[in-house]
């Protein structure tokens, strides 16, 4: 059994748009929370500041995580959306030259 898919090129390739500046915020985000955290350790006391600290260095990698794999899923949407342009402008370009007779043999 054959199925259609229909996709909005247009809709996908403002999806990705708006993942590649969720991925930005998100890296700054990290950032700041990578800064933060070298503040809370030092801020608060050798033991709670220790934890405090690691506990944001690791919401700051977390983050950084996500900003990268949020990233790679704009490209991939943006390759998908070009790449399936491409296919269907030669599929366009071969039905055309069969209907007016001078598709290659």
């Amino acid at each position: 059994m054959s199925l259609t898919i229909a996709a909005e090129f247009d809709a996908i390739e403002a999806l990705a748009a708006e993942l590649d500046a969720l991925a930005a915020e998100l890296d700054d985000d990290a950032r700041l929370c990578r800064s933060t955290a070298v503040s809370l350790g030092t801020a608060a006391g050798p033991d709670v500041g220790e934890r405090a600290g690691a506990a944001g260095a690791g919401w700051g990698g977390l983050l950084d995580l996500v900003a990268q794999h949020t990233g790679a899923l704009a490209g991939t949407l943006r390759s998908a959306v070009a790449s399936y342009r491409l296919t269907d402008a030669v599929l366009a370009d071969r039905v055309l030259a069969r209907r007016q007779g001078t598709a290659p043999r």
